[in-house]
């Protein structure tokens, strides 16, 4: 169990406070993720299972539901490929098996959708994204972007893209959503014959929103549900770029980024002007407006392509992380730019992530939120590099502070670390979810080009409070102690612990170095002050604490200046 300590200032500080230093044994700054227990799932060869993860919870059974867009269906032997939706659930068995959903669309490859409108399921790659409505018990959203309408047969195939509201129960009958179908319209490309809708979906409490890049000749738009009132929110394209092959809609996502009471929706549009573009609307009346707009800063960087709406500083807003998984210094290492929100739709780009910079490494494909995993109270964050270690892959984790601006990720997860033959690990994650019983929320994470997933579970974290006090000052001119013949200068050193965390033993035991002018010993040079140990002087000292949770505990020293010391 890795301790993540936490040091807490002396309540009175002073020159002295310098020759002090506290140091644990064995200290290490890890993250909680335990690399050793990992829960591996395996699906059909060759059906990009793990192209798509999602934790999920209902009534306390916890599940992994898996896209595997490129797999045949039991459900509908009659269609070539659709694509599936799996779900594997978690228990203490080692023997991991997942088992297809039934979407209740029938064995049919032609299904009737409208007036006119004739479905066409094959290639049509269900589970290419899937999103959970975050609340209690929430539904899925999963989605197949190649759905086909061909009612007008085959001189006016339109892709429109099909999304499946899925019950909180895995099983039972699904709502269907075409969203970009409307009677007698059939031109390829113009309005929405092409949208391909569901590319990208997120599901709030009661919004839909699914990324809808081919629209308007591929400049893209997206497509807003309201479940509740059974409304649509529409974006006004003068607003945007008018230039077609924008690919708005490639990524969404949504957040509190004008209130904490509001929510916004944000799209990417990966190729608008070459270089990318992200936008964030609020929703007016039927409306989408625009508030907010950044530019990528280098061609074919793809920036926007990725998207990520968290809250890192614990203010109530919504950071916004947008992934350029193109950007290149030599190729393709890509990189995570970081949007501070200051509400009303105010952003500041504040940092730029980049993981390892690893050659063609692909970093920002996917980006996700994980919750706190280690307790500290700010939101983790989790940013996948799939091509990285020549097509292993890589994901880094990062956690938010008070300031809200990351920099260092504080673990990188290698596909090469768990099982043999991973690729494109991180290419999808999911997280929020505590899938063990322990209270911490875990993480799961895609590798599609080996049909696996891979779910890694969060230890518990021990906090601890530490203590120095010491006294204002000391007057080197009268002597305070003495010791044998000597008349020395000393004064009074006292170190308290305590320890707090969630699901933690009740008593630990904890070792520490205490060591005294610290810096000068790291310079080899004799310290100035020493502590008495029946008659033996030593500049430094190994205790141990027998500490109870949340009980503060005291270890009180005296130290002794030396002689020869004037200052």
């Amino acid at each position: 169990m890795p301790n993540r300590m936490k040091e807490v200032s002396s309540r009175k500080r002073s020159a002295l406070d310098a020759f002090l230093c506290l140091g644990f044994i064995s200290l290490a700054y890890s993250f909680n993720i335990d690399l050793d227990h990992p829960v591996v799932f395996k699906g059909p060869e060759s059906t990009f299972f793990g192209y798509s993860v999602l934790e999920h919870v209902h009534d306390n059974t916890r599940w992994i539901v898996v896209g595997a867009p490129r797999s045949n269906s039991s459900f509908s032997s009659s269609v070539n490929s659709p694509g599936a939706v799996y779900k594997c659930r978690v228990r203490n068995n080692p023997e991991q098996r997942c088992t297809e959903m039934d979407l209740g669309r029938g064995n049919k490859l032609r299904e009737s959708c409208g007036k006119t409108c004739q479905g066409d399921r094959n290639d049509e790659w269900m589970g290419v994204s899937l999103a959970r409505q975050d609340k209690p018990n929430g539904k899925i959203l999963a989605c197949a972007h190649r759905w086909k309408n061909v009612y007008y047969e085959s001189e006016y195939i339109l892709p429109h893209g099909y999304c499946s509201i899925i019950p909180a129960t895995l099983q039972g009958k699904s709502q269907s959503l075409i969203p970009c179908y409307e009677d007698h319209k059939k031109t390829y490309g113009e309005e929405h014959g092409s949208c391909q809708a569901g590319i990208a979906g997120v599901f709030t409490e009661e919004l839909v929103i699914m990324g809808a890049p081919g629209s308007y000749y591929w400049t893209g738009t997206v497509k807003v549900f309201n479940l509740t009132s059974s409304s649509h929110y529409h974006l006004s394209q003068d607003e945007l770029s008018p230039h077609r092959y924008s690919y708005l809609g490639y990524a969404v996502t949504a957040g509190h980024f004008s209130s904490q009471n509001t929510i916004d929706v944000a799209a990417g549009a990966p190729q608008d002007s070459g270089t990318g573009k992200v936008y964030i609307f609020r929703i007016e009346g039927a409306s989408l407006v625009k508030i907010f707009q950044a530019s990528g800063k280098m061609m074919g960087s793809y920036f926007g392509s990725s998207l990520c709406a968290v809250d890192l500083n614990g203010d109530g807003l919504s950071e916004l992380l947008v992934g350029s998984p193109m950007h290149s210094h030599i190729r393709d290492e890509g990189q995570v730019s970081v949007f501070l929100s200051s509400g009303n739709g105010v952003m500041e780009e504040v940092a730029v992530l980049s993981g390892d910079n690893a050659y063609n490494a692909h970093f920002g494909e996917c980006i996700t939120s994980l919750g706190d995993i280690d307790d500290d109270g700010y939101q983790d964050v989790a940013i996948g590099a799939p091509k990285e270690d020549e097509y292993a892959g890589a994901v880094y984790i990062y956690h938010g502070d008070a300031k809200g601006i990351i920099h260092k990720y504080s673990m990188r997860l290698s596909g090469q670390s768990f099982t043999s033959g991973l690729q494109m690990f991180g290419q999808s994650i999911s997280g929020s979810v505590d899938m063990d019983g322990n209270g911490y929320p875990d993480v799961t994470i895609g590798a599609f080009m080996a049909d696996s997933v891979v779910l890694l579970r969060s230890r518990p974290v021990i906090s601890v409070d530490v203590s120095i006090f010491l006294p204002v000052s000391i007057n080197i001119t009268v002597p305070q102690c003495h010791e044998g013949p000597q008349h020395l200068n000393c004064f009074n050193v006292s170190v308290c612990m305590s320890f707090r965390g969630k699901r933690v033993p009740g008593h630990i035991e904890l070792l520490y170095n205490l060591t005294a002018d610290s810096e000068k010993r790291y310079k080899d040079l004799p310290p100035r002050v020493y502590f008495g140990n029946g008659g033996e002087q030593t500049g430094a000292l190994s205790q141990q604490f027998n500490l109870e949770i949340q009980q503060q505990q005291c270890h009180h020293y005296t130290a002794f200046v030396r002689p020869s010391i004037d200052d």
